[in-house]
């Protein structure tokens, strides 16, 4: 497996897991965007030629957010988001990255536990956040202004 920083040809791959994986997928272009743009935090697990997970974010140093992070359900469980996230989190602070926030839904239990075992931390919820299912939403924080 290798993970690097995505490129604008991942994007369609990208989009395909997204329509798979999230009830309220992003479509390709805002994808493209986030690749494309300068202070986007976005990178991408292969397995071979083929993107099989993702993160995408926004850097503003030193804050960081990250939007989305999703692994193919054919890769589950064999520690790639885990691995992406840190690939992810160690490449941008190269960038200024020193705090980075997230939201999580709460029902989302794997999430959640990778989150935490990374050293991310709850920082509070917004109610009613999520719609399609509803859900709450957990605010995460990991880094400097986390500490």
């Amino acid at each position: 497996m290798e993970i690097r920083r995505s490129r604008p040809d991942d994007a369609t791959r990208i989009s395909e897991l997204e329509g798979e994986i999230f009830s309220d997928p992003w479509q390709k272009k805002d994808i493209f965007s986030y690749i494309c743009s300068e202070d986007g935090m976005c990178f991408t697990a292969l397995d071979g030629d083929l993107p099989i997970a993702y993160v995408l974010g926004r850097l503003i140093a030193p804050e960081g957010e990250i939007y989305r992070i999703a692994v193919d359900e054919k890769y589950r469980g064999r520690g790639i988001g885990y691995r992406l996230l840190s690939y992810a989190l160690k490449s941008e602070r190269g960038r200024g990255l020193e705090t980075v926030f997230l939201e999580v839904r709460s029902k989302n239990a794997a999430a959640i536990a990778l989150y935490s075992s990374y050293g991310f931390r709850k920082m509070g919820v917004r109610r009613g956040y999520y719609k399609n299912p509803d859900d709450d939403a957990i605010v995460m924080i990991y880094g400097k202004l986390g500490e």
